[in-house]
């Protein structure tokens, strides 16, 4: 298990190696409480961050916990604390992540946490700290984390799986009658499936096949033979990480791009760069969380750049909002109490610029009480052409067709969850 404070974070971040940190709050391993008790915050905030950083998902992990530590740099800046940030590699495991995170609370002292990655991880440490009364915020977009699978101290940062296809849906039935879905087969990939199909019913579409595709899988070859045979028009690729590099290097490579339109759900740029840039410029339709080809600050964009080795993409931007939102709870409720953090953070209504400065919008931001979505504004965009992408001083790839407000995106609170 590794611990860096931010200041060392930032030493050491270009180097690639992490520092281990001294003196973590001691913790009682009882009540989620940590080191804080009931008298404050003090002077340091321990924050855990079990995720990926090995495997197909160490991009996604390594960034949403570059993210995470920006906030805290901006938040120890803000408020005169320190703020600890430890990391665990969960390598996308839920029940190594579970281990992962009560080392760090039991252990360290951890007061709360973020992170996962995938669903199927944020729904097991968001369990985890549900029964121990530790606030996590997770990042996964499965319906399941605010619906049958959700629990009373986890909090969704990523929009859900239908969050996502508010923008996407009318879009996908403008383009193509008939489309063959294509999704991973696990509780993302699953509800989005569940999720996407129901959409494009009500849009007037059809969905003429559709096939699990285990993940993470490297080759697509008989999955892309089964949509070809099919009727569709259109391939959807319900697809997580790595598996969205796989799916297209694989359209390209078999010379499809000119002959269906193509949609991505959860489109992650990190998942595309180092291939081919024909890959994201022959993606006609995606959902996307966030884009740093929104009208965002330029000094934050440079800012992530500074402590991370990927350029800025969504997990950048989930792991600062869940850290920042964390932290500002604790300052709100002066206290680092699970229970005191939870309930400051059910129901607020986002109060920070720099968030609203991320992700523009004339709409509240807020964290809804009924199954702790994070309800902001979802994403459509399209791939651009090669010749239009941006790779210098930061790679951008796709362009923001239509955003849609989180209230309109967001259905209400499933009957499923239950706090």
């Amino acid at each position: 298990m590794r611990s860096f404070s931010r200041r060392e974070f930032v030493k050491v971040a270009g180097a690639g190696t992490v520092v281990a940190s001294s003196g973590l709050a001691g913790c009682t391993g009882t009540g989620g409480s940590g080191g804080g008790g009931g008298g404050g915050i003090g002077e340091e905030i321990t924050i855990a961050c079990p995720t990926a950083l090995s495997g197909a998902f160490a991009p996604y992990g390594e960034a949403e916990r570059d993210g995470g530590m920006l906030a805290a740099r901006h938040l120890e800046e803000e408020f005169d604390v320190s703020i600890e940030i430890i990391t665990g590699d969960s390598a996308a495991d839920p029940n190594e992540a579970v281990s992962q995170i009560e080392g760090m609370v039991v252990d360290d002292g951890a007061h709360m946490a973020f992170g996962g990655v995938s669903s199927a991880v944020g729904i097991a440490v968001g369990a985890w700290g549900s029964e121990n009364q530790v606030p996590v915020c997770v990042h996964g977009g499965s319906d399941d984390i605010t619906g049958s699978q959700c629990a009373p101290y986890m909090f969704s940062t990523y929009m859900s799986n239908t969050m996502q296809l508010g923008p996407v849906a009318p879009a996908m039935a403008d383009l193509e009658d008939d489309w063959y879905i294509l999704y991973s087969d696990y509780t993302w990939g699953q509800t989005a499936f569940e999720a996407y199909s129901e959409a494009l019913e009500a849009e007037g579409a059809n969905v003429v096949g559709s096939q699990a595709v285990p993940f993470p899988t490297q080759e697509y070859n008989p999955y892309l033979n089964s949509a070809a045979n099919s009727d569709a028009g259109g391939i959807a690729l319900l697809v997580a990480g790595l598996d969205q590099r796989a799916s297209t290097s694989q359209i390209l490579s078999r010379e499809m791009q000119d002959d269906y339109s193509f949609m991505m759900h959860q489109t992650e740029d990190v998942g595309l760069w180092g291939i081919d840039p024909a890959a994201a410029a022959l993606l006609d339709v995606n959902s996307q969380g966030w884009s740093p080809s929104l009208d965002v600050p330029e000094d934050w964009l440079q800012e992530v750049a500074e402590v991370s080795d990927h350029d800025p993409f969504v997990r950048h931007y989930m792991g600062y909002v869940s850290v920042d939102q964390l932290v500002r709870a604790a300052v709100r409720a002066d206290s680092l109490e699970g229970a005191a953090i939870r309930d400051e953070l059910s129901g607020h209504e986002v109060e920070n610029q720099t968030i609203y400065d991320l992700q523009p919008s004339a709409d509240t931001i807020y964290w809804r009480a009924g199954d702790h979505q994070l309800v902001q504004p979802t994403h459509m965009t399209s791939g651009r052409p090669v010749e239009e992408q941006q790779n210098d001083p930061n790679k951008v790839w796709f362009d923001v067709a239509d955003t849609m407000s989180g209230d309109d995106a967001s259905p209400e609170p499933s009957d499923e969850c239950e706090r």
